[in-house]
C-alpha cells in the first residue's frame, strides 16, 4: 500500500457516478498577510456508491473525535 500526504481536500465533483475529489498540498506561507497557498496534488476518483460509504466512516469518525474532546473537556485537571 501507498501513502499519499495531502493537507487539503479542495474540489469534490460528482458526475455520471463518479465522485472525483481534488487534494492539494500546502505550497507558501506569506505570514505577512497570515495567507497560505495550496498547489494541486492529486486526485481520488471512486464510484458514488463507495464515496457514500466512505462519507458515512468519516462520520462515524467525527463523532468519535466530538465525544472524546467533550469526555477531556468534562475531566477534571489533575492537580
Amino acid at each position: 500500500m501507498q501513502d499519499i500526504f495531502a493537507e487539503r481536500l479542495v474540489n469534490l465533483q460528482i458526475h455520471q457516478g463518479i465522485a472525483r475529489l481534488d487534494f492539494a498540498r500546502l505550497e507558501t506561507i506569506d505570514v505577512e498577510k497570515n495567507q497560505a497557498t495550496f498547489a494541486p496534488a492529486f486526485r481520488l476518483a471512486m464510484p458514488v456508491d463507495a464515496f457514500m460509504q466512505m462519507a458515512e466512516q468519516f462520520q462515524k469518525v467525527r463523532e468519535t473525535i466530538q465525544n472524546q474532546a467533550k469526555d477531556r473537556a468534562s475531566t477534571p485537571a489533575a492537580p
